[in-house]
């Protein structure tokens, strides 16, 4: 990783860093040769909580967290290799580390040990990041629902990749899958009655995203009071906090841009109920102002924050939602504007302080939707209708894909 981060620009010694790469999964596979996933584990009822001086614990934290920072950084080498079949092999290696430590109880709400909750908000984090990557079902996210219910009184232990919102970024996986689906089955071509048959499986996308948008609404994040000081005078519990909340506001966004009929149904009224712009619909209305409220929280933490490294997903999602509209709108189109100016400085200073390739993948994929936005609505084209706009026709997977820029954004 240190190779790999140290040569981002230098393509002279990138062999280097390919050649610890080699040595790492060579390491790690003869590591995995020795392990036994399909024998079966003790019982969950004999297994406790703290496993570091048990023999249970058939899988070592070492050995899972090596391989998923092995995946999640495959992008750190090549921007366009996306670790996906590490993270094919990670699951079942968590399956069975769950199991290990006893904590594939659904009925068990013990708090979670240090160790454990960064060892589950790391998997929760890159399966976030590659679920607008991968196409899959939902179902190959169901490991992680055992910890989307944390005791609401235990201490949280804030996580470098999750902060204090690992159910959060649970969550997001899951919106992503249902954003992929959606667009698998725009491009699936079906043959005889092929249209009630796309009808009747997009109504159970619907269904499902209906019910996601019920599980996030009802998610809640810790009290301040709650979340352990790192000591990091940079990244104090409260930029934590913020950073879950914009997550959960990002989760939402993406919910209703893909399916308006959630957004027209949709209740929700706290995240935007200081954005009424008349003439807009109610999809416009939410997916603009969750935009907004996402880009005023990142707003209201310093850019020297500890937590910035986070931030480059969210930037992405509330940045491409930015869309201007008609002159009739000057006022809001000035707004816009402004924000999406605040969004080029802040990727930009992200790529100063991280370096990686993959954040410039960021400003490339924005600037093209903005173009093809400002250029739907001046051509009047059915896309640069108002309330078009605020949809999916004009969406960052689709052209991240058709520029060949997939890459971990994490």
């Amino acid at each position: 990783m240190s190779a790999a981060h140290l040569y981002q620009n230098d393509e002279d010694r990138t062999p280097i860093s390919l050649e610890f790469q080699t040595e790492a999964m060579s390491y790690l596979s003869s590591e995995l040769a020795t392990l036994d996933l399909d024998s079966p584990s003790p019982p969950a009822s004999e297994v406790t909580r703290d496993t570091s001086n048990s023999q249970t614990a058939l899988v070592k934290d070492e050995l899972l967290l090596s391989i998923i920072l092995l995946g999640m950084t495959a992008a750190w080498h090549d921007p366009s290799s996306l670790g996906l079949s590490h993270l094919s092999g990670s699951r079942p290696l968590f399956k069975a580390w769950m199991s290990s430590h006893g904590l594939d109880n659904a009925n068990d709400s013990s708090p979670l040990t240090q160790s454990q909750s960064f060892m589950v908000s790391s998997m929760a984090y890159w399966e976030a990041m590659a679920s607008f990557l991968v196409d899959q079902e939902s179902e190959a996210l169901s490991y992680l629902d055992n910890f989307l219910h944390p005791s609401p009184l235990a201490l949280t232990y804030p996580s470098p990749w999750t902060g204090v919102g690992t159910p959060i970024f649970i969550y997001l996986a899951k919106t992503g899958t249902l954003l992929r689906k959606k667009r698998t089955l725009r491009n699936l071509k079906l043959f005889k009655h092929g249209d009630s048959c796309r009808t009747v499986l997009y109504s159970e996308l619907v269904d499902e995203a209906r019910a996601l948008e019920q599980d996030i609404l009802k998610t809640q994040l810790p009290f301040v009071s709650l979340i352990e000081d790192t000591g990091d005078v940079y990244a104090p519990p409260d930029h934590f906090r913020r950073i879950a909340r914009c997550y959960r506001l990002a989760a939402l966004l993406e919910l209703y841009r893909a399916f308006p009929e959630v957004a027209e149904d949709s209740t929700t009224s706290e995240q935007t109920r200081r954005f009424d712009k008349p003439g807009l619909g109610k999809q416009a209305q939410l997916v603009l102002g969750l935009a907004f409220s996402i880009l005023g929280l990142v707003e209201s933490i310093p850019d020297d924050s500890s937590t910035k490294t986070t931030h480059n997903l969210l930037l992405l999602i509330a940045g491409s939602a930015l869309a201007r509209l008609s002159p009739d709108f000057h006022t809001l189109n000035q707004d816009v504007a402004h924000r999406r100016q605040f969004v080029r400085d802040r990727v930009v200073k992200l790529h100063m302080c991280v370096g990686l390739r993959p954040v410039t993948h960021v400003s490339i994929i924005l600037d093209e939707v903005w173009i093809r936005m400002d250029w739907a609505v001046k051509s009047g084209s059915e896309a640069g209708a108002k309330d078009n706009l605020f949809s999916d026709r004009v969406h960052w997977v689709d052209i991240m894909f058709e520029k060949r820029l997939e890459t971990i954004l994490g």
